[in-house]
């Protein structure tokens, strides 16, 4: 038995879900047919869509990218480990004047980040 009270107390949320019947095999049979649809496009010569279609394709296309996005984060690594060490060694010898420079010069390596220059 609910006692009555001055406040809404919300309800229970139901949760639905509808389920979606998925044919891979028919997704490709569609895809097919408008590649090959576009391809004789392309041979009768009706330039209406522009482009290469084998370029559209998504296989093997991410392999060139990673492996300079990969050089790219280890050699980003290698800066901040230098950068760390050598604020660390110039603490020892120089004391809070090392200090403000490693701060100074990450703040502005983390600045050229952000701005997509470095």
């Amino acid at each position: 038995m609910k006692l009555p009270s001055f406040f809404k107390t919300p309800r229970n949320q139901k949760f639905t879900i509808t389920p979606r019947y998925y044919d891979p095999i028919k997704e490709e049979i569609e895809e097919r047919t408008s590649r090959i649809r576009r391809e004789m496009m392309i041979e009768e010569g009706d330039d209406g869509i522009e482009g290469n279609f084998y370029d559209s394709r998504l296989v093997g296309s991410f392999r060139q990218n990673r492996s300079k996005v990969k050089r790219s984060a280890n050699m980003m690594q290698m800066v901040i480990i230098l950068l760390m060490v050598g604020g660390l060694v110039g603490f020892w010898f120089f004391g809070n004047i090392a200090l403000y420079v490693f701060v100074l010069i990450s703040s502005v390596l983390l600045y050229l980040k952000i701005k997509h220059i470095i």
